[in-house]
Protein backbone atom coordinates (compact mmCIF):
# COMPACT_ATOMS: atom_id res chain seq x y z
CA UNK A 1 0.00 0.00 0.00
CA UNK A 2 2.94 2.64 0.96
CA UNK A 3 4.14 1.69 -2.37
CA UNK A 4 1.51 2.54 -4.16
CA UNK A 5 0.93 5.57 -2.55
CA UNK A 6 4.74 6.84 -3.14
CA UNK A 7 4.03 5.57 -7.15
CA UNK A 8 0.83 8.00 -7.12
CA UNK A 9 2.47 10.81 -5.40
CA UNK A 10 5.50 10.48 -7.82
CA UNK A 11 3.13 10.80 -10.62
CA UNK A 12 1.26 13.21 -9.36
CA UNK A 13 4.11 15.33 -8.72
CA UNK A 14 6.18 14.76 -12.29
CA UNK A 15 2.67 15.88 -13.84
CA UNK A 16 2.44 18.61 -11.85
CA UNK A 17 6.64 19.54 -13.10
CA UNK A 18 5.29 18.93 -16.60
CA UNK A 19 2.02 21.39 -16.67
CA UNK A 20 4.41 23.73 -15.02
CA UNK A 21 7.38 23.60 -17.52
CA UNK A 22 4.70 23.82 -20.66
CA UNK A 23 2.80 26.62 -18.67
CA UNK A 24 6.06 28.79 -18.68
CA UNK A 25 7.11 27.42 -22.34
CA UNK A 26 3.94 29.07 -23.59
CA UNK A 27 4.16 32.30 -21.82
CA UNK A 28 2.07 34.70 -24.10
CA UNK A 29 4.50 36.92 -24.03
CA UNK A 30 7.40 34.35 -26.03
CA UNK A 31 5.27 36.02 -29.31
CA UNK A 32 7.30 34.62 -32.11
CA UNK A 33 6.91 37.79 -34.19
CA UNK A 34 7.90 40.57 -31.28
CA UNK A 35 6.44 44.12 -31.37
CA UNK A 36 8.30 46.37 -32.99
CA UNK A 37 9.24 49.30 -31.38
CA UNK A 38 8.15 52.28 -33.24
CA UNK A 39 11.07 55.42 -33.11
CA UNK A 40 10.73 57.31 -36.02
CA UNK A 41 7.15 57.92 -38.52
CA UNK A 42 8.76 60.05 -42.06
CA UNK A 43 6.26 61.51 -44.11
CA UNK A 44 7.45 61.41 -47.67
CA UNK A 45 5.40 64.63 -49.50
CA UNK A 46 5.63 64.30 -53.50
CA UNK A 47 3.65 67.14 -55.23
CA UNK A 48 2.02 65.86 -58.16
CA UNK A 49 0.86 67.88 -61.26
CA UNK A 50 3.81 69.68 -62.51
CA UNK A 51 4.93 70.70 -58.48
CA UNK A 52 8.51 69.78 -58.02
CA UNK A 53 8.00 69.50 -54.59
CA UNK A 54 9.36 66.59 -53.03
CA UNK A 55 9.83 66.47 -49.57
CA UNK A 56 10.42 64.11 -46.06
CA UNK A 57 9.50 64.94 -42.59
CA UNK A 58 10.43 62.94 -39.60
CA UNK A 59 8.97 63.05 -36.44
CA UNK A 60 11.49 60.72 -34.15
CA UNK A 61 10.61 58.93 -30.97
CA UNK A 62 13.68 57.86 -29.63
CA UNK A 63 12.59 55.58 -26.63
CA UNK A 64 9.71 54.16 -28.58
CA UNK A 65 7.33 54.93 -25.44
CA UNK A 66 4.96 57.46 -27.54
CA UNK A 67 6.73 60.89 -26.60
CA UNK A 68 7.53 62.21 -29.55
CA UNK A 69 10.78 64.46 -28.52
CA UNK A 70 11.46 66.25 -31.97
CA UNK A 71 8.15 66.52 -35.00
CA UNK A 72 9.14 68.98 -37.41
CA UNK A 73 6.17 71.53 -39.17
CA UNK A 74 4.67 70.35 -42.33
CA UNK A 75 5.10 73.44 -44.23
CA UNK A 76 3.53 72.76 -47.30
CA UNK A 77 2.47 74.40 -50.42
CA UNK A 78 -0.95 75.94 -50.96
CA UNK A 79 -2.87 74.72 -53.84
CA UNK A 80 -1.02 71.81 -53.95
CA UNK A 81 -2.09 67.61 -54.34
CA UNK A 82 0.97 65.19 -52.90
CA UNK A 83 1.45 61.47 -53.28
CA UNK A 84 1.65 60.80 -49.62
CA UNK A 85 4.21 57.62 -48.26
CA UNK A 86 4.43 56.93 -44.85
CA UNK A 87 7.34 55.59 -43.91
CA UNK A 88 8.07 53.44 -40.16
CA UNK A 89 11.25 52.47 -38.56
CA UNK A 90 12.14 50.02 -35.62
CA UNK A 91 15.65 51.97 -34.64
CA UNK A 92 17.46 52.64 -38.36
CA UNK A 93 15.27 49.85 -39.97
CA UNK A 94 12.55 50.71 -42.15
CA UNK A 95 10.11 48.16 -41.33
CA UNK A 96 7.27 49.73 -44.25
CA UNK A 97 7.77 46.07 -45.65
CA UNK A 98 6.10 43.93 -42.53
CA UNK A 99 3.79 46.49 -41.86
CA UNK A 100 2.63 45.98 -45.63
CA UNK A 101 2.78 42.25 -45.71
CA UNK A 102 0.31 42.72 -42.86
CA UNK A 103 -2.24 45.03 -44.55
CA UNK A 104 -5.38 43.38 -43.84
CA UNK A 105 -4.14 44.05 -39.75
CA UNK A 106 -3.38 47.82 -40.00
CA UNK A 107 -4.92 51.04 -40.75
CA UNK A 108 -2.91 54.29 -41.38
CA UNK A 109 -5.40 57.15 -39.84
CA UNK A 110 -5.32 60.47 -40.78
CA UNK A 111 -6.85 64.03 -39.20
CA UNK A 112 -6.45 67.33 -39.99
CA UNK A 113 -7.30 70.13 -38.03
CA UNK A 114 -7.26 73.75 -38.91
CA UNK A 115 -5.21 73.37 -41.76
CA UNK A 116 -7.01 73.64 -45.25
CA UNK A 117 -5.93 69.86 -46.15
CA UNK A 118 -8.21 67.32 -47.31
CA UNK A 119 -6.80 63.51 -46.76
CA UNK A 120 -7.82 60.96 -49.45
CA UNK A 121 -7.57 57.78 -51.84
CA UNK A 122 -6.00 55.79 -49.12
CA UNK A 123 -4.15 52.98 -50.80
CA UNK A 124 -5.86 49.64 -50.05
CA UNK A 125 -5.16 46.58 -48.59
CA UNK A 126 -4.69 42.86 -49.75
CA UNK A 127 -8.86 42.48 -49.54
CA UNK A 128 -9.24 46.09 -50.87
CA UNK A 129 -10.05 47.75 -47.93
CA UNK A 130 -8.64 50.84 -46.86
CA UNK A 131 -4.65 50.35 -45.93
CA UNK A 132 -3.49 53.85 -45.88
CA UNK A 133 0.43 53.83 -46.26
CA UNK A 134 0.10 55.86 -49.12
CA UNK A 135 -2.32 58.74 -49.60
CA UNK A 136 -3.05 61.73 -51.37
CA UNK A 137 -3.01 65.14 -49.44
CA UNK A 138 -4.30 67.99 -51.24
CA UNK A 139 -3.98 71.49 -49.74
CA UNK A 140 -5.69 75.20 -50.19
CA UNK A 141 -5.61 78.47 -48.71
CA UNK A 142 -2.90 79.85 -46.35
CA UNK A 143 -3.73 78.39 -43.23
CA UNK A 144 -2.21 76.63 -40.09
CA UNK A 145 -2.96 73.34 -37.96
CA UNK A 146 -1.97 70.06 -37.57
CA UNK A 147 -2.52 66.56 -38.71
CA UNK A 148 -2.62 63.34 -36.86
CA UNK A 149 -1.08 60.39 -38.09
CA UNK A 150 -2.18 56.39 -36.61
CA UNK A 151 -1.06 53.11 -37.60
CA UNK A 152 -4.38 51.11 -36.13
CA UNK A 153 -3.23 47.22 -35.48
CA UNK A 154 -6.31 45.03 -36.17
CA UNK A 155 -9.24 47.69 -36.85
CA UNK A 156 -12.57 46.63 -36.41
CA UNK A 157 -13.71 48.53 -38.88
CA UNK A 158 -11.68 50.20 -41.32
CA UNK A 159 -14.91 52.66 -42.41
CA UNK A 160 -15.82 54.27 -39.38
CA UNK A 161 -14.51 57.18 -38.14
CA UNK A 162 -13.33 54.97 -35.04
CA UNK A 163 -12.03 52.09 -36.66
CA UNK A 164 -11.07 50.41 -33.30
CA UNK A 165 -8.45 48.07 -32.41
CA UNK A 166 -4.66 49.22 -30.76
CA UNK A 167 -2.72 52.42 -31.84
CA UNK A 168 0.65 51.16 -32.53
CA UNK A 169 1.93 54.84 -33.15
CA UNK A 170 0.08 58.16 -32.73
CA UNK A 171 2.05 61.48 -34.08
CA UNK A 172 0.90 65.05 -34.31
CA UNK A 173 2.35 66.74 -37.20
CA UNK A 174 2.02 71.00 -37.10
CA UNK A 175 1.11 71.99 -40.65
CA UNK A 176 1.99 75.33 -42.53
CA UNK A 177 -0.03 75.67 -45.95
CA UNK A 178 1.73 78.94 -47.17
Amino acid sequence: MFNTKMRVQTFLLLIAATVSLFTVGCDKGDDPTPQELITKVAVHLTGTNGSTFNQEFEAEDPEGDGIWNNIPTLNIPANTTFDVHIHVYDGATKIDGEIEAESTAHLFVYKPTGANLVVSDLNPDTDGKSFGINSKWVSAATSTGSVKIQLIHEPTDKNAADPGGEVDFEVTFPVTVQ
